[in-house]
């Protein structure tokens, strides 16, 4: 079997169960997420320590990397859900760029169409800042939303490796 119906197939069945089950699947990414960080933040502080006679400033900086991923690991399995937390971020990095490229072409921009296009991305730039305080408020809805990305990225990966063929 193609290694792209392979996974088509495990994106529609991570897909289904983000959708079925949203709250046990923004948990288990909350949990995967914050083991991952602890042992991130393990990692580097060994890390810091090993190379400590060598590089006393980066060995210092490993450290505080360590000990600021072990808190945010804990955070995330203790506190936090971290699909909301990381989509909504991501939601609300996106629109500041959407927004400042978007004044920065009304400004600057030559012609009609250009300025057209940089109203636009202001639009969407704002757009964007509504769903990322959306995505904090209601993280099922995020979880749902990633859950049918999931689907169509699996028949995508399905259908490709079926015409394909």
């Amino acid at each position: 079997m193609d290694f792209r119906k392979i996974l088509g197939i495990l994106f529609i069945i991570l897909g289904l169960i983000f959708v079925i089950y949203p709250v046990y699947s923004t948990e288990a990414v909350s949990w995967i997420a914050g083991i991952c960080l602890i042992a991130f933040g393990f990692a580097s502080i060994i890390d810091g320590f090993s190379v400590w006679s060598m590089l006393t400033h980066v060995s210092l900086l490993d450290i505080l990397l360590g000990i600021c991923a072990i808190i945010l690991g804990l955070l995330f399995i203790y506190k936090i859900d971290a699909l909301s937390f990381i989509v909504a971020y991501q939601f609300y990095l996106i629109a500041f760029v959407m927004i400042f490229v978007g004044i920065v072409g009304i400004a600057f921009g030559f012609g009609t169409i250009s300025r057209l296009a940089s109203v636009l991305i202001l639009i969407l730039g704002i757009i964007a800042v509504f769903c990322a305080f959306y995505s904090i408020a209601q993280p099922l809805y995020t979880a749902i939303l990633v859950g049918i990305c999931l689907i169509l990225e699996g028949v995508t990966f399905l259908v490709s490796g079926i015409v394909d063929s």
